[in-house]
């Protein structure tokens, strides 16, 4: 009896000492889920200003081919003007 009572103590403590490891690797697994949650809140967040930077990306695009193509009419209109002005020596004599 003395050895079958030996055995049991010896299996509760193997059971024990497996639940514990049992209740450890679960603490670890949840332990990297919750950091699995802030990576992906982190990728989100990354996500969502990559998408804010794309339009702002965009945005700054169409803002300069506006500027572009306003400084093109521009430099039109002041060659359209120094044109004129070289000719206007030529008026003022006819004029005379």
């Amino acid at each position: 009896m003395n050895s079958k009572a030996t055995a049991t103590e010896e299996a509760r403590s193997d059971i024990r000492e497996h639940a514990q490891a049992t209740v450890s690797d679960l603490g670890l697994l949840a332990q990297e889920v919750s950091g699995g949650s802030e990576l992906r809140d982190m990728l989100m967040r990354v996500a969502k200003q990559t998408a804010s930077l794309d339009i702002c990306i965009r945005e700054t695009q169409q803002s300069l081919a506006t500027s572009q193509a306003a400084a093109a009419r521009l430099a039109d209109r002041v060659d359209s003007a120094s044109e004129q002005l070289k000719s206007l020596p030529k008026t003022i004599d006819i004029i005379k």
